[in-house]
């Protein structure tokens, strides 16, 4: 009996186990955390590890946290694609995404990245636009430096957090005190 109770557990515990890495994280992105983009910014794609269901999203915001409108953002599998109308001023934006993966899991995460656009190519601005000082300019190079000097940097920028694991934990906990139980007890019998 104590290795029915086993076998039981062991493949409950494998089940679930299962579950806890099936999370579609984050695979990659246009544009790239941290990065700077010379061009006019027609498309944002965001790529993950597995397909994601249809109420995923994300938005565009600047520096003040303004909305930022995206027409036609659609999943196509893995990837979640949103198309610009107007072009970006000049300055630092945010795509804040929120994502249900194929395995029900909701996650969220932000990309940070900013336009530097030629004289030529730059846009009227209506709202009042932030110079960067030289520290900060000094700064937003080194970040970007260190995006593309290291590829990782925009893999998996999202790490699930503890909440992720607490259901799997939980019932893997709760099936590990099940099986403690019944093999006292199946003990407790043979001795009586």
């Amino acid at each position: 009996m104590y290795k029915k109770i086993s076998l039981i557990l062991s493949m409950l515990v494998i089940l679930f186990g299962t579950n806890v890495f099936a999370h579609s994280h984050l695979e990659e992105s246009f544009p790239k955390k941290g990065e700077m983009v010379t061009e006019p910014l027609k498309e944002i794609t965001l790529t993950y590890e597995t397909n994601i269901e249809q109420a995923s999203t994300f938005t565009l915001k600047d520096a003040n946290g303004n909305p930022i409108p995206v027409s036609s953002i659609a999943v196509e599998g893995n990837k979640l694609v949103g198309k610009l109308d107007d072009k970006l001023a000049n300055g630092s934006y945010t795509i804040n995404w929120k994502i249900i993966g194929a395995d029900g899991h909701i996650l969220e995460g932000e990309i940070p990245f900013s336009i530097q656009l030629a004289d030529d190519q730059t846009v009227e601005d209506p709202q009042e636009e932030v110079v960067p000082s030289e520290d900060e300019k000094k700064e937003d190079e080194g970040k970007n430096t260190k995006a593309t000097d290291n590829p990782d940097t925009n893999e998996k920028t999202e790490e699930s957090t503890f909440n992720n694991y607490i259901i799997p934990v939980s019932i893997g906990v709760l099936l590990i005190i099940i099986g403690i139980a019944s093999y006292w007890l199946f003990k407790r019998r043979k001795q009586v």
